[in-house]
């Protein structure tokens, strides 16, 4: 099992045992690069620790702590001495991105938790004889040979109407993947699992001069907890927003940073902004292109890499990039989070627009929603601004429920059509829901962030053993814009709003002024090269291939003629199926 890991700990691997528990370990050694080894036991031996993450500001835990004994300076350490001041309840002093668990031999109890938005995974399974097997990743669970893989065909409806698995499931029936935010126990051959943390609710109306200050405090101090560490620490930069505020903090700090950025030639090309802040702040820049890409050979192993069908194609300049930055450095500080908590998706406007469109703007809604469809019936083009007013308009017409209308959103195959595969989808679970837009980011930081994003980062990066951090999902810098209200962050013109009012003059005047542009991949293009035409043909056509039996024939050369979104969808799906067995 911890073989199958070897790429997310490649300095060192170790494993303890009890009578009733074994624990390994693989090692990415960034603190304490001596004495952090794992597993880790208690000084009396009676219980032991495997940990996969970085606790920020750990150092204040230990000082909290004192007069412990402690032998290292590792937070591994931290951890298993605050479990033995409070026990499970130490979940509630423990900030940073953290999977882990510790075997108590006194107790004999298995206790085990996942960092509050889920960027570090923890996977689960109940063997048929009763023994509890857990990984960092699917493949160390079916390298126990403990677990026979079952598709499970409600993640597969997901995954086809979202491009991923959702957080709480696995692409299989009989394993499991512990959600954010919540501890799992194992005592006497059952397993319990609980939430121990909710989102804060709104807080109490604040104003922007007050929550601008706040702001740069507190994200000062998330990318000062974040630089820690015993080796170099870089940067990924778009040229966003939110890339770019950490790069100029980060300069602030530390003697010399690396940067990477990623560009697709004339298709999407951030290379210049980036390359203006890369300047004013005067990092190691250093630029990746994609016309380097052999997109076969990264769709096989993108398909072993995440182990689960995974389509959102942002993923393969991930991991391009992660492989890239891995030659030299073994943790990068990214912009993930940002977009959830601020508002900076394009799919908030809609939103936004049908919230505020219930008198004064709902005519002109109207009007524009009349002229998006004779421009898309002719193609005409329609301004971005238009085109979202006009979402806005068709999405409150159907349904009044922000939570609703997001729902709606970015979904690739429809209810319908899954159920012409006979799919259905997994019951929705939803974060407390408080009105109006802030459901829609509430549920993206409970759902399509752990889901797709935090997802896509770790295992792009720790393939290649390299450690990301999110500053943005800094504990407490996390909880205080999730509490703000949505008005400090979209408004009639901005997204990003507190943003650009705190960190505005860290940008370049090209920056500043720049709309949002994701960091997806040009998927028409790519589907329209021979290459992938070839795999199409290859994967989805053939009669005994794996997809075949689930979908029909006819309809799968229909999608695959398409080349689009849904052929990209079903290509990734098909080579996952011919990359791994399972049962149906």
């Amino acid at each position: 099992m911890t073989d199958s890991l070897a790429h997310r700990g490649p300095d060192g691997a170790g494993s303890s045992f009890f009578a009733n528990c074994a624990l390994g370990h693989r090692r990415l050694a960034i603190v304490d690069l001596e004495g952090g080894r794992q597993p880790m036991l208690s000084s009396d031996g009676s219980t032991g620790i495997t940990f996969n993450g970085e606790i920020y500001g750990y150092q204040d835990i230990r000082r909290y702590l004192e007069p412990h004994p402690f032998v290292t300076s590792s937070d591994t350490e931290v951890i298993l001495a605050l479990y033995g001041r409070h026990g499970r309840e130490m979940l509630r002093r423990l900030p940073g991105m953290f999977s882990f668990a510790i075997w108590d031999d006194a107790r004999q109890e298995l206790f085990c938790a996942r960092d509050r938005f889920g960027e570090k995974p923890f996977y689960y399974a109940v063997a048929p004889e009763g023994e509890l097997v857990f990984a960092s990743e699917l493949k160390a669970i079916l390298a126990s040979g403990m677990v026979r893989p079952q598709l499970d065909r409600l993640s597969l409806a997901h995954y086809l109407k979202h491009l991923y698995v959702p957080c709480d499931r696995t692409i299989y029936s009989n394993i499991h993947q512990l959600p954010p935010a919540h501890a799992l126990v194992w005592s006497g051959g059952r397993v319990t699992v609980s939430r121990y943390w909710e989102l804060p609710p709104p807080a109490a109306p604040i104003s922007l001069d007050d929550a601008v200050e706040r702001f740069r405090e507190l994200m000062g101090r998330a990318i000062e907890r974040q630089l820690v560490a015993d080796v170099e620490v870089g940067a990924f930069l778009s040229g966003g927003l939110d890339s770019s505020t950490i790069v100029a903090l980060a300069s602030e700090r530390a003697a010399s940073l690396k940067t990477f950025a990623f560009g697709f030639g004339k298709e999407i090309n951030e290379l210049p902004y980036a390359r203006e802040i890369a300047a004013r702040y005067g990092t190691d820049h250093r630029e990746l292109l994609a016309d380097r890409l052999d997109l076969p050979l990264l769709l096989h192993e993108m398909a072993t890499c995440y182990d689960e069908p995974f389509a959102d194609s942002s993923n393969i300049p991930t991991f391009v990039m992660c492989r890239e930055a891995a030659r030299t450095l073994k943790v990068v500080l990214t912009g993930d989070g940002g977009d959830e908590l601020l508002g900076g998706y394009s799919w908030y406007r809609p939103l936004y627009w049908a919230d505020s469109a219930a008198a004064r703007d709902r005519w002109k809604m109207m009007l524009v929603a009349l002229a998006w469809g004779a421009c898309r019936r002719t193609g005409v083009g329609l301004p971005m601004r238009w085109r979202e007013l006009a979402g806005g308009y068709h999405l409150g017409r159907e349904a009044r429920e922000s939570a609703e209308l997001h729902r709606r959103q970015n979904v690739y195959f429809s209810d319908a059509e899954l159920s012409r595969f006979g799919l259905e989808l997994p019951p929705v679970s939803a974060p407390t829901l408080f009105g109006g837009v802030d459901d829609a980011l509430r549920m993206d930081l409970c759902d399509y962030l752990p889901g797709d994003i935090l997802t896509k980062i770790d295992r792009a990066a720790m393939a290649h053993g390299l450690e990301l951090r999110a500053p943005f999902l800094d504990l407490e810098l996390a909880s205080f814009l999730a509490g703000l209200p949505v008005a400090l962050k979209l408004s009639d013109s901005q997204d990003k709003m507190i943003l650009r009012q705190a960190f505005g003059e860290c940008w370049t005047p090209a920056v500043r002024s720049r709309g949002k542009q994701g960091f997806g991949a040009p998927v028409a293009g790519w589907m329209a090269q021979d290459a992938l035409q070839d795999m199409l043909h290859q994967y989805l056509l053939p009669p005994g291939g794996k997809l075949v039996g689930f979908f029909d024939s006819k309809e799968l050369a229909r999608i695959a003629a398409g080349r689009d979104y849904q052929s990209w969808i079903l290509l990734v799906l098909a080579i996952w199926m011919e990359h791994h067995d399972f049962s149906a």
